[in-house]
């Protein structure tokens, strides 16, 4: 009667040790895999228990995302680019020249055989004591054909001719030409050997020098000794100069407004030549140079 009663009081607390024991195996399956139940529909598909939840850091705590997860990059800064210089080139009888191109109407008259310019240097820096103003004019004129680049154009009108006296003015080339090797040589043998002739006619060859070329010009280089000749009668009406003050604005319209430089140089010391020159300049805004 007494072990009875022993065994009766025993078995409630291993009962209670075997439910704590199997709660705790449970627990233990259950921390170390998720449990997929079967659905009851029969499709034999997993469902999910509901008791996963994953958590991915976006880095290891050390601010370095993990592999496979991209941050925006920058894109690369475009390089620079730094647009080429034009080179400087020497002046023309004090008048800088600029852009990439230019018309040059030279004075080719007889009277700048006249030495009143004073000394200087021809374009091989010889001395001369006592030079022309043409000589003057070509030494300048083909030292900065020996300084334009390749990419520079250019041509020449020479400033000269009468009725008497043909042709009444003339030209390099009638075109611009661009200053390659073949053409630079070309230009200086030919301002080294050009002839002076009668007259100066400056309204045709200033006329040539507007409708014979681009309207997109750069510089438009007018150089001369003299007024023009002869001053009354011609083609252009009854009066030379009045008549180039007159027509000029017209021809030269296209290249003002294209912002060609207009340069007036007045070569020795005629004074109606200065005056002339001058007005001229004045006229259509452009820049008097006297040498």
């Amino acid at each position: 009667m007494k072990r009875t009663l022993t065994l009766l009081l025993a078995l409630p607390a291993a009962v209670l040790v075997f439910a704590l024991a199997a709660n705790q195996q449970a627990s233990a399956q259950d921390a170390v895999e998720p449990g997929l139940f079967r659905g009851t529909t029969g499709t034999g598909a997993d469902t999910p228990s509901g008791r996963l939840m994953l958590r991915v850091p976006s880095t290891d705590g050390t601010g370095v995302p993990r592999a496979g997860i991209e941050r925006p990059v920058e894109p690369p800064a475009e390089p620079t680019v730094t647009p080429p210089t034009e080179p400087e080139l020497p002046p023309v009888c004090g008048i800088e020249i600029v852009g990439h191109n230019a018309i040059f109407v030279i004075d080719v008259s007889l009277s700048m055989a006249v030495k009143d310019v004073g000394s200087g240097e021809d374009a091989d820096g010889n001395v001369i004591s006592s030079m022309s103003r043409l000589e003057m004019v070509k030494a300048e004129l083909i030292k900065l054909i020996r300084a334009l680049p390749e990419t520079f154009s250019f041509d020449i009108v020479w400033l000269a001719g009468h009725a008497s006296a043909h042709p009444i003015t003339d030209a390099w080339m009638d075109e611009l030409v661009l200053c390659t090797d073949e053409n630079r040589e070309a230009a200086i043998e030919a301002v080294e050997s050009q002839h002076m002739w009668f007259g100066t006619p400056s309204w045709n060859a200033l006329k040539r020098a507007c409708l014979n070329y681009t309207d997109e010009m750069c510089n438009y280089v007018f150089l001369s000794d003299g007024a023009p000749y002869p001053a009354g009668a011609g083609e252009w009406g009854s009066n030379h100069k009045e008549a180039i003050f007159s027509d000029f604005p017209a021809w030269y319209k296209g290249k003002k407004d294209y912002g060609c430089k207009l340069h007036c140089v007045h070569v020795g010391k005629n004074q109606n030549a200065g005056t002339f020159m001058q007005e001229f300049a004045d006229q259509n805004d452009g820049g008097y140079t006297h040498r």
